[in-house]
Formats: structure tokens, sequence, C-alpha cells
């Protein structure tokens, strides 16, 4: 088991080799035949990837959770997710790389946007939907596009980046039935609270800290993340861990006592009651299944 997970811009692509496009599309095809249909776990640095399944599917495992790809699945994935497919051969469907600086303009137009996609989604449609056909016909003409040399093709590229990373935010939006529109303040306000969560989350600090940083009331902050993320302040701050936990459980070989101390815990015990809690099994049962 290694120690560290590879990071690239591209599947098989050193960091170093960035491409100088806004939007990077491809079909799936295009690197999963090239690796057996089998892409080992990796994360992307600063870059969104957006996936929509037309045919065939397989399993992806997403910060060491399993899931099933089928016709209409459509994936996000943003930048630092861990992630590994193994997909049925001859799998159809595209893959649509976005870096986080070029969805700038859609971030400072809609900030609930940058929320919405903060969090890995596995959106299960079928290729029938109307929605679906929306997705796919948008990645067809993005790849066309990518694939021309025409004029004003960095501006076209630029406007497909915003128009497939819309759909996600959109169905991520949907996902959560029945929340009210979140105000632009609150989502800012959300997404604020999310950054400074991806700086500080080892060190514990209670709700009351950030909500004080942030200029707000615990209950207006936890309001605010049910409206925009359907759930609370308290279980962003809880989730982000069990993240970092899965991680370094499937993917590392540190010991439950160093994965602990790493986290912030300075009690094994403690900790590993923590991730029984919200996983329902204990940390060695979840890395002997993983």
């Amino acid at each position: 088991m290694p120690a560290t997970i590879p990071a690239y811009w591209l599947y098989g692509e050193r960091l170093t080799d960035r491409f100088p496009d806004a939007l990077h599309i491809e079909p799936i095809v295009a690197r999963s035949a090239l690796h057996g249909w089998t892409i080992q776990p990796h994360f992307h640095d600063q870059l969104f990837q957006f996936f929509l399944v037309i045919g065939g599917g397989g399993r992806t495992r997403i910060d060491g959770r399993e899931r099933e790809l089928r016709p209409g699945s459509a994936l996000l994935l943003p930048p630092s997710t861990i992630h590994q497919f193994d997909f049925i051969v001859d799998t159809e469907g595209f893959v649509a790389s976005v870096a986080e600086t070029s969805l700038r303009r859609l971030f400072d137009a809609e900030p609930e946007a940058r929320s919405l996609l903060a969090a890995p989604a596995l959106l299960q449609t079928t290729p029938e939907a109307a929605e679906t056909q929306a997705l796919a016909t948008l990645m067809r003409l993005a790849m066309r596009e990518f694939g021309a040399n025409r004029p004003n093709r960095a501006f076209a590229l630029a406007a497909y980046a915003d128009l497939i990373a819309a759909w996600f935010s959109r169905a991520a939006r949907g996902a959560h039935a029945g929340a009210e529109p979140a105000k632009d303040r609150r989502a800012g306000l959300v997404r604020r609270f999310i950054e400074r969560v991806e700086t500080r989350f080892q060190s514990h600090e209670p709700l009351s800290e950030h909500a004080r940083a942030l200029g707000v009331s615990v209950p207006h902050l936890s309001r605010s993340c049910r409206e925009a993320l359907g759930r609370s302040a308290s279980r962003v701050l809880q989730d982000r861990l069990m993240i970092e936990a899965r991680r370094d459980l499937v993917y590392t070989s540190l010991t439950i006592a160093q994965i602990s101390f790493r986290l912030g815990f300075s009690d094994p015990a403690y900790f590993s009651r923590f991730f029984a809690k919200r996983a329902g099994h204990a940390p060695s049962d979840y890395r002997a299944n993983g």
C-alpha cells in the first residue's frame, strides 16, 4: 500500500504538463482503454472533473467509498478528490476537466455554485432523461470545439466550461429537494466557511470559533449550510474529517494511531469511536473491507 497517492494534471501526465485550455474534454475510452479500463488511485490539484456515462459503466472509489457507475451516471469530482475507476470494457461517455481558475467567472457571478461543486457527487439519471440528453449534447459540442482550431476557440472553451459546471451545479442543487434557494450572501458565507474548514479541519476548532471568525452566529451559519448544501455546519466539519480518515485508511499504510494524531485527535480510542459512529464500522474493519 503506497504512502502517498500520485497527483496528476490529467491521469498519467505530470503536473508540469498542464494543458493550456480552459477546458479539456475527451471520451472516456481515450484514456481508459490505454490503461486496460482500470484507472489507479490518484487526484488532481486545482482541477474539477465532470463525467457522463452514456453506455457501459463500472465501479468507482471516491475518497475510499465505492460507487456503481451505469448509463446515465453523472459524476462530479472537485479538486483534490482521490478517485479510481474500474470501467466495463468499451464504456462510452465523456470526461471534462476544468481548472479551478477557469470557473472564476461562474463563481463570482453565482457564489452558490462554488459551494454546490465543493463535494463529490454521483448523480444517477437515465440516458433518456431530458437533462442527461442536454448534458450529452453539451459535451459533444464542447468536444467538437476542443478538437477544432477555429477563431475564438479560447473564448468558446471557457464558455463550455462554465456551462458544464453550471449543469452540475444545478443538478447538485436539485439533489437537495425542498431546500429554499439560498441568497447570494448566504451562499458566499458557506463558500468562505468551506474554505476555512479546508485549511483548519485538523485543528478541531469549535463551530463557535468558525462562526466568530466569519462574523455570524452559529445558528445562522448552520442554516446557511443547510440551505446551500443540505447539511449542517457541524456536519460539514465532521464530513471533512471523515473524508481524510477514509483516504488514509484505504490509500496509506499509516497505523490507526498515526491517522488519529495526523487528524488532530489526541486519543486514538476517541478517533475510533468517532469514525465508527459515522461509518458504521471500526477503522480496522473499514480498512480490512476496503
